[in-house]
């Protein structure tokens, strides 16, 4: 019989401790050999694995900056990439590895890796392992061809297998259910087909990466077979002496927070550390751009900022010369600005059910043509300092005006639900408006500015934060505002963090008595003080295949994750995107809100400065406070 191979949860140990920080000037590139002394020998090595890179401007996928900044955080702190063969000798215990080993793996072997990851790699020295895939290597003229993954060979990289296609893993299941011939088949085509072409071409094939990181016993049982040594999974732990080789641990890295967190191991303050140096290094290597109004701010005014091709936030302290895009000055004008309603007309179709449009201001299209931001609020003020959580209350004003002179739609919960289930149609581009937590400042400052603008959003409530101590939300308003556009979805009982989870495996009792006090008693919670709740937010956005099975298991609808991309009606309803909009970080509503596709942030930047003034004169009270002495 062929399962789904369950991946247990590895301990959790301290993070890598960092070196001291260089005064200042760049960093010296010694030959990589100068700096990888084998003694005394490593305890752990971190996988770090690579998607997807930004080729140019406006791609989604980690930019060059971000990973010449990555790469050069490691030589800073002395942490040293080793080559896949002298980790695989050190799992036999037939060699040693430098302390602070670091595996850098690239799992698509495309025109971008080859273009952005490669002259980095090649240019400090780093050795590398790339995942082609044997089926198109030869073929696709998007993916890499035999000339240039040879080349990366000679440069000090290596290549493994992806399998000849990358199924999906619905292909894999519906072959174990057609029996252990189909899955035999399916391995011997996948597995062995593409090791016999890379073999061919270049040598040697003895690595492997899980397609999607889906494993199941076949393809477990096959690996030996032909002839991959190891191969890795997508789940973020360290690789021990003791690990499978078979199932190694892999921390995957498509942004800055993922590679930071991947090397803090679980302690906040460590990561929040290494993420405030990696960004400063990325920003040295942009160019200032265009200055926008600056908002009023507190003592705690964070530096000029840029965003990165890949979609990465950093403060600028250096200027360089601009990188050559092709934009047009029409590609740069701003968009006319609309006067139509933002939000359709609400309605309840019984008293007990969530808020619907009944109509739009704009026209509707197919369901594959709209695409839908959906963004995550948490704090606000104009007083408090600002901070990831918290935002200027005049901020999230302006915002909400830009939104309407954009011409986007606010839709409803029960508008994104009903779309996602194929039952109704939506305009082309529509915004849905999320708050987590429940802090106070949700009713006294944000509340009033969508209830202005005729806005309904949607609050993520964690249960154990209602009515505590008058920082947090009460019942009853909640209640008020459930009764002007709000729908409640559970956000857990006790927001409970990725390092809380971490500490007991997943199929460990422990983790099940977990899971059912922070998903189904949390929901039991809400709707017995307010109603229907179908929807979840994931704290965090650290999400398991425990907490999937039991929101399926509850007939939950939707389930949000902290990850960044326009939502189409194709996506998995429990993994559904959401732009975190972090009060030091205004760049993020600029990329949620553009969604022509238009390389750069001018054009957004432009609107939403001159939507300061429109939405000072139909908002007065939001600014208010900003002329008055800022508290700490």
């Amino acid at each position: 019989m062929h399962r789904l191979f369950s991946i247990a949860a590895l301990l959790s140990l301290a993070p890598l401790p960092a070196e001291p920080l260089p005064d200042s000037g760049d960093v010296a590139l010694p030959p990589q050999a100068t700096a990888a002394a084998p003694v005394p020998n490593a305890s752990e090595v971190v996988v770090l694995g690579y998607g997807h890179f930004a080729a140019s401007a406006g791609m989604r996928g980690v930019s060059a900056a971000a990973f010449e900044a990555q790469m050069q955080y490691l030589r800073e702190q002395g942490l040293i990439p080793v080559a896949p063969a002298d980790m695989v000798a050190w799992l036999e215990n037939r060699g040693t590895l430098p302390q602070r080993s670091v595996l850098i793996t690239l799992d698509v072997a495309d025109s971008a890796a080859y273009t952005v990851a490669f002259p980095i790699l090649k240019k400090y020295g780093y050795p590398f392992l790339i995942f082609a895939d044997g089926g198109n290597f030869e073929a696709d003229g998007h993916s890499l061809g035999i000339k240039e993954l040879k080349e990366m060979q000679l440069a000090g990289g290596s290549v493994g297998s992806r399998t000849l296609t990358c199924p999906a893993a619905e292909v894999w299941k519906k072959a174990a259910e057609q029996g252990t011939e189909a899955s035999v088949k399916l391995a011997e085509k996948e597995l062995g087909v593409s090791a016999q072409r890379i073999t061919a071409a270049l040598g040697e094939c003895e690595y492997f990466s899980f397609p999607h990181g889906y494993a199941d016993t076949t393809m477990l049982e096959n690996l030996p077979v032909y002839g991959y040594s190891v191969a890795f999974s997508c789940y973020g732990a360290r690789v021990h002496g003791h690990s499978a080789p078979l199932m190694l641990p892999r921390y995957m890295v498509p942004d800055m927070p993922s590679f930071a967190a991947a090397l803090g191991n679980g302690q906040a303050q460590e990561t929040a550390r290494i993420l405030h140096r990696v960004r400063d290094m990325a920003a040295a290597l942009l160019p200032m751009p265009p200055k926008d109004e600056e908002l009023p701010s507190g003592p705690d005014e964070t530096a000029a900022q840029a965003e990165l091709p890949g979609g990465e936030v950093v403060s600028l302290h250096q200027v360089l010369p601009p990188p050559q895009l092709s934009v047009s000055s029409e590609d740069l004008a701003p968009r006319p600005v609309c006067t139509l309603p933002a939000a359709g007309t609400l309605e309840r179709r019984t008293p007990a059910s969530d808020w619907v449009s009944r109509s739009f201001s704009r026209p509707l299209v197919p369901r594959e043509k709209t695409r839908v931001a959906v963004l995550g609020y948490h704090d606000f003020s104009n007083t408090k300092p600002v901070s990831e959580m918290r935002m200027r209350t005049a901020e999230f004003c302006q915002q909400m005006q830009y939104i309407q002179d954009a011409g986007l739609t606010v839709i409803t919960m029960q508008d994104f639900l009903e779309w996602r289930h194929g039952t109704r149609c939506l305009p082309e581009r529509c915004v849905l408006i999320t708050i987590d937590d429940g802090w106070k400042s949700v009713y006294t400052d944000a509340y009033p500015i969508l209830k202005a603008y005729g806005y309904p959003f949607t609050l993520f409530l964690y249960t154990s934060y209602i009515q505590v101590r008058g920082h947090s939300l009460t019942q009853a308003q909640i209640r008020e505002m459930m009764e002007h556009g709000a729908t409640i979805g559970s956000h857990s009982t006790t927001h409970y963090y990725p390092s809380q989870w971490k500490r007991y495996a997943q199929d460990s009792p422990e983790y099940a008595a977990q899971v059912q006090q922070e998903l189904p008693d949390s929901f039991a919670r809400l709707r017995q003080l307010f109603g229907a709740c179908s929807t979840y937010c994931y704290p965090g956005g650290y999400h398991t295949p425990p907490m999937l099975e039991s929101l399926r298991a509850m007939g939950i609808q939707a389930a949000f994750t902290v990850l960044e991309s326009k939502v189409n009606c194709e996506e998995p309803p429990l993994l559904v995107h959401r732009y975190m909009v972090f009060g030091t970080d205004p760049r993020i509503f600029r990329r949620a809100v553009n969604f022509d596709g238009v390389p750069g942030v001018k054009p957004t930047a432009q609107g939403i400065t001159e939507a300061r003034a429109r939405a000072r004169a139909f908002y007065p009270a939001a600014f208010e406070t900003l002329t008055k002495p800022q508290k700490p």
